[in-house]
């Protein structure tokens, strides 16, 4: 199941840095001191879709360093949390995609009530039943003990990097 999630946290990177770079509105290619700038730079729709984005890419980075790290550095028995909380990152990070599609769409189309009624459904319907996978996904472990293994693992970088210096 690793490979797999990290396959999803490569290509969720991976589009959320194409749209990055391809943004909703295009730029402005006008010459002059705004040219290169985004279009729908003052919609609020369009700040919405750049935080979204962000999110979910940095997420999807962070799920899948936490999924090499843990394939490398931990027994099978500890694995399972790095895989869990890459799991959790992953959910943020296709909630934040979806977000940033629905944002994206709607800066683009403003004025056009069926997309945002369409967008507002289907997210919402994305929303929650990605949350209900989340939620089996997560009731294999308990807090505290996800809890008391993160302290454990911060308490040995600690020490590995004191004795570094």
């Amino acid at each position: 199941m690793g490979p797999t999630l990290l396959m999803v946290t490569t290509l969720i990177t991976t589009v959320t840095f194409a749209a990055a770079f391809t943004m909703p509105g295009g730029y402005n290619n006008d010459v002059g001191p705004d040219q290169g700038e985004a279009l729908l730079q003052s919609n609020n729709d369009f700040k919405w879709f750049i935080i979204t984005d962000s999110i979910a890419m940095t997420c999807s980075i962070i799920a899948s360093c936490l999924l090499f790290w843990g394939a490398v550095n931990s027994n099978k028995s500890s694995y399972v949390y790095y895989f869990t909380s890459a799991a959790a990152l992953t959910h943020i990070a296709l909630q934040s995609t979806a977000i940033a599609f629905e944002t994206g769409i709607r800066a683009v189309m403003p004025h056009q009530q069926f997309v945002k009624t369409l967008g507002n459904s289907v997210g919402s319907a994305f929303h929650v039943i990605t949350f209900m996978f989340l939620s089996q996904l997560v009731k294999m472990f308990s807090l505290p003990e996800a809890c008391r293994f993160f302290i454990s693992h911060l308490c040995k970088l600690r020490c590995k990097f004191k004795n570094k210096q």
